[in-house]
C-alpha cells in the first residue's frame, strides 16, 4: 500500500497545499501590481477634483490583508469657493457702476488700502520692538 509518498504524522502540521505555495509565491507581483494600480487611481481621484473642483474620497482594500486604505482629495477649499463668489459678486456690482460711482469705489479702496498699509506698519514696529527687547533681532529665538 506505500505509494512512495510520506504521510504526515496526526501529532505534526500538515505540508501546505500547493494552492497555497503558489499563493506565497506569487504575492511579490501580486503586491507590486495593487501598488501600481492604486497609484494609477490616486492620480486619477487628484486629476478629477482639481478639475472638476469636488472633493473625491478613495477607498481600497489591500488583497493581502484586507484593511482599507482611505484617501480624501478636496477639489476646491473652502476660502477658495467664497472667494470666487465674492469676487463675482464685486465683479457684478463695479460692472454695473456708472464713472462717478466707480471714482468713488477707487477713492474707498485706496483709502481701505492706505488703512490696511498703516496697520501692517504698526503691527511690524510693535514686533521690532519686542524682538529689540529680547535681545538681538538677528538671532533666531526658540518658541516654547
Amino acid at each position: 500500500m506505500e505509494t512512495g509518498a510520506k504521510k504526515p504524522d496526526a501529532a505534526g502540521d500538515p505540508a501546505p497545499a500547493p494552492s497555497a505555495a503558489a499563493a506565497n509565491a506569487t504575492q511579490p507581483p501580486q503586491q507590486a501590481l495593487f501598488e501600481a494600480k492604486h497609484a494609477e487611481l490616486l492620480s486619477q481621484a487628484r486629476d478629477v477634483a482639481r478639475e472638476f473642483g469636488v472633493d473625491v474620497h478613495a477607498i481600497v482594500f489591500r488583497p493581502d490583508d484586507g484593511t482599507a486604505v482611505r484617501n480624501e482629495f478636496l477639489g476646491a477649499g473652502r476660502e477658495a469657493q467664497l472667494k470666487d463668489l465674492i469676487g463675482r459678486a464685486v465683479a457684478r456690482d463695479v460692472s454695473a457702476m456708472g464713472a462717478p460711482e466707480l471714482a468713488a469705489h477707487e477713492q474707498h479702496l485706496l483709502r481701505l488700502r492706505a488703512l490696511v498699509a498703516r496697520e501692517l506698519q504698526v503691527f511690524g514696529t510693535a514686533v521690532m520692538a519686542a524682538a529689540a527687547a529680547t535681545g538681538s533681532s538677528d538671532k533666531i529665538r526658540r518658541i516654547e
